[in-house]
């Protein structure tokens, strides 16, 4: 299953290593479901279905967040049990944190960190609240669409984390 959302593309294909599941194969599918669930910067809020309200949020603060979670990432990929992958097997979890990671991720912090970052610190009004300061940076409608595509897609991958691994969906009431 591929997702498109903007100038996002996301090849969501995840099969189960085995029929059973490995404490080690859920752990790691957990590990990364916590880190997407609990970051609202890059699930935004659960009341929120088009993934469009950033009421609340700091933008360069939550930017640190996602950069913060592509570390997290990386740590779990490197947890997950490689050694029974075969060489040609392209549709597991790590991998599929991988497409993540290079496919909306780093587009996303690529084309918006630095740019949102330097206009923060040097261009931006300081004498301005927080909330209100923001709201100025002159890319500000096309930087938060993006950003509401790539909340947008993430929570595709929740989903499948929960799916493929049978996890317990927190994000439910």
């Amino acid at each position: 299953m591929i997702l498109e959302r903007g100038s996002f593309e996301l090849d969501l294909k995840l099969i189960k290593l085995k029929a059973e599941l490995s404490d080690l194969d859920r752990q790691c599918a957990w590990e990364l479901y916590t880190e997407l669930s609990t970051r609202r910067a890059i699930t935004g809020r659960l009341s929120d279905p088009k993934c469009k309200d950033f009421t609340g949020e700091i933008y360069v603060e939550s930017l640190d967040s996602l950069y913060r979670f592509f570390q997290e990432a990386r740590a779990i990929m490197r947890k997950f049990p490689v050694g029974r992958l075969s060489a040609n097997q392209q549709n597991h979890l790590g991998a599929l944190i991988f497409r993540m990671m290079q496919d909306v991720l780093r587009p996303f912090l690529e084309k918006w960190h630095g740019q949102y970052r330097h206009w923060w610190e040097n261009d931006s009004d300081k004498a301005l609240p927080p909330f209100q300061r923001q709201v100025a940076f002159p890319n500000h409608d096309e930087f938060l669409q993006d950003w509401t595509n790539l909340r947008w897609m993430v929570r595709h991958v929740q989903k499948k984390l929960v799916q493929v691994y049978k996890l317990v969906d927190i994000t439910k009431k």
